[in-house]
This record gives structure tokens, sequence and C-alpha cells, in this order.
């Protein structure tokens, strides 16, 4: 990596200067004259300076900022874990929305990832019976939840669809409205 180094930071160089990026060459410590220069150089010394043995930039790690994009990375991972155990139990376009912000277009792409066919026409509705089983099960962990919009709340909602194996959107539009009217 570091005998590529000249080459991986003059390649960087060269597309942000033809796209006008200056700033973000600036940002790896160029200046304004050292950027006009290697804009007037040929491929030849391009190519040169590149080869060259001798770095003409050092990596510095900052350790702060590496802890914190892996506590990111872990956190989106988690996000992305529970999304698609709530694609696999039924979630809606609408559902996902609300819990995590999540266009159609990000959503249908995730379930194509997952292998999941979204059939047309109308959505799951729970039966009556159905109704009696989540009503049950509702009263029994309803002053549990604080917020059901909350990561919290849709957990519960995927325990249910896990335990009565009914669509995870339709419990979503069974239990919201006692929620609300819990309120």
């Amino acid at each position: 990596m570091l005998d590529n180094l000249n080459k991986v930071i003059l390649d960087h160089l060269v597309n942000n200067i033809r796209e006008g990026n200056v700033n973000t060459c600036h940002h790896l410590g160029f200046s304004t004259a050292e950027l006009s220069i290697i804009q007037q150089l040929n491929i030849d010394e391009i190519y040169d300076i590149a080869q060259s043995k001798v770095p003409i930039a050092a990596i510095n790690i900052d350790h702060v900022a590496f802890w914190k994009m892996v506590k990111v990375a872990q956190v989106n991972t988690q996000e992305r874990m529970i999304i698609d155990r709530a694609l696999l139990l039924g979630a809606s376009i609408q559902m996902l929305n609300t819990y995590f912000g999540l266009s159609t277009t990000k959503v249908s792409a995730r379930r194509s990832l997952l292998g999941i066919r979204e059939e047309a026409g109308r959505k799951a509705t729970t039966t009556d019976e159905q109704k009696n089983i989540l009503w049950e099960l509702w009263c029994q962990h309803k002053s549990s939840i604080q917020n059901l919009e909350s990561m919290e709340g849709l957990e519960l909602l995927m325990l249910f669809a896990e335990e009565t194996h009914i669509n995870l959107t339709a419990i979503w539009r069974t239990v919201e409205p006692w929620y609300r009217h819990k309120k």
C-alpha cells in the first residue's frame, strides 16, 4: 500500500482538480501553488512522481475517529439486521418508513436482496381470531411499552409476529389504534 500511496494521492488529486473540487485537495494539505503545478504536469511527470519510492504524504491515524466509525458501523449493522428481520416478518414500506425513514426504493432494494416478492393488491389483515390473540398479547405487554414507534415498540411487534405467525404489518395496523387509545 505504501509504495502505491503516491499513485493513490495523485489520482485523487487529479480527479478532484478536474471535477473542480479544489477544497478537497486543500483538506489533504496541498497548497494552491502545489495544485497548480500538479495540474500542469504531463503524464510522464505524474507517472514519475507516482512511482517514486519517496512518499509525498504520511498517514496519520485518528484513533478517536476510527473508534467512532467502528461504533457507527456496528449500529448500522444492527439496524440492517432489524430491518431484514422486519421485512421477513412482513413489514410494509409504510411501516419501515415510520420506524427507519426508509424510502420505497430502499425498501424494495432490501426486499430484492432478501429474495422477498411483494404481492400486488390488498395487504394482509387480521381475522377476528387473530385480533383476539393479539389483544391478549397486547394486554400482557402494553405497560412495558413507552412508544410503539420506537425500536422497543418494533421489537415487541416483531415478537408478536414470530409468536403468532401473523404478518407484521397486519399486527402493526391492529395494535396501533390500541396503543393510541392507551395514551
